[in-house]
């Protein structure tokens, strides 16, 4: 990585920054959009600034079209993936009764509080593959995914550990047996190649707060062409219409692309911070990000002498976040916050992930607490 990469990114000027699965840092350009694309046009503009500020909008989706090889139609700016997924179950055809949604218990628990919820609204039921399921295994997924199951939620790569899933051969199943599949991939856009197209996926949901380095409140979704026309959001709004400036109360007719997910009123503000944050790395390359992260992780489980890995060891089995456990992993996150080391703890450990911005002297000042450690 060279210097000139560093400096596009605003890291907190003490400590050493490796909580990028978390939040990500401010490109500096961001500061600038944000005045320019945000600020400026309402200070000169007020409410005429409403046209430039919906320009944001377009940046944001086609921004993610362009990282994620999709198309800008197919995405819909959200608040966060728990609203989006919420929106996608809620706008599909009708389940059939007693009829089961697929989520690991290894996910993101906010993911299961919404299908929970929504299983006893829609008069469905929760299917939990184990925790101690290998979610690597397509013959387990390919046993879980019944006749009776309707949904299938999968996420890309794995918040505790960073286990990374295959994506599409999972999705090649449920396609083959008419099961909608909703993916996440909060914790590997940005840093995992990604390619839609190629995985087949009915939904995708995401956010901007961590590996994409755009800021909270600026989550997303993304729909299949095969699909979208099937979906009626119960959460609609003026927004939400083909025609927003229609004004007619009587008469509503869904956009017939994804923008029929947006609601009332857009927030424009995180947007316009993420669309700049999402170009930036863009520029940069995933595959460029992906290389210099795996690098970098590969130099700390080299170099330590203490501490169980519980992250895949494989590259290709890996998200961006490496996960260690130690004796003591309450004593060690101690001992990282008094050496003004960035991470967190979870069940599998203590969690570091460095970016694009992250060098191999952070590495090294990582693996010098670690081999200190008196635990």
């Amino acid at each position: 990585m060279t210097t000139d990469i560093q400096a596009l990114f605003h890291r907190p000027e003490q400590g050493v920054y490796l909580l990028n699965h978390s939040v990500g840092c401010l490109p500096g350009s961001a500061s600038d959009a944000f005045q320019s694309h945000f600020l400026e046009p309402w200070k000169q503009q007020g409410s005429h600034a409403w046209g430039q500020w919906l320009e944001n909008l377009t940046r944001f989706n086609a921004a993610l079209a362009s990282l994620l090889n999709g198309k800008s139609q197919q995405f819909c700016p959200q608040t966060n993936l728990s609203s989006a997924l919420t929106k996608i179950v809620g706008s599909l055809p009708p389940a059939s009764a007693g009829q089961h949604i697929l989520i690991s218990e290894r996910d993101f628990p906010s993911m299961g509080f919404v299908i929970q919820t929504l299983c006893k609204r829609f008069g469905l039921k929760p299917r939990f593959i184990p925790h101690g399921a290998d979610l690597t295994d397509l013959n387990r997924w390919d046993d879980m995914l019944s006749d009776d199951v309707w949904l299938a939620f999968i996420t890309h790569v794995q918040s505790n550990d960073s286990l990374r899933l295959p994506v599409a051969d999972i999705t090649g199943l449920t396609k083959k047996k008419s099961i909608i599949s909703v993916v996440d991939i909060a914790q590997s856009a940005g840093v995992v190649p990604i390619d839609l197209d190629a995985w087949q996926a009915d939904f995708i949901i995401g956010s901007s707060v961590k590996w994409l380095c755009g800021g909270p409140g600026s989550g997303y979704l993304w729909a299949s062409d095969e699909i979208i026309a099937e979906c009626e959001p119960m959460d609609v709004g003026w927004f939400s219409h083909q025609n927003p400036m229609a004004f007619d109360i009587h008469h509503f007719d869904y956009a017939v692309d994804a923008g029929r997910f947006m609601g009332g009123t857009p927030s424009i503000m995180p947007f316009t911070v993420s669309a700049e944050s999402i170009r930036t790395l863009d520029r940069i390359g995933t595959e460029t990000i992906f290389q210099h992260n795996q690098k970098l992780i590969n130099h700390i489980i080299a170099q330590i002498n203490q501490g169980e890995i519980r992250s895949p060891m494989q590259e290709n089995r890996r998200g961006g976040t490496l996960a260690i456990s130690f004796k003591d992993n309450q004593k060690a996150m101690q001992a990282m916050n008094h050496a003004g080391i960035f991470c967190d703890q979870r069940s599998e450990g203590l969690r570091f992930s460095p970016h694009i911005y992250n060098t191999e002297e952070d590495a090294d000042q990582l693996v010098e607490v670690i081999n200190r450690l008196k635990i």
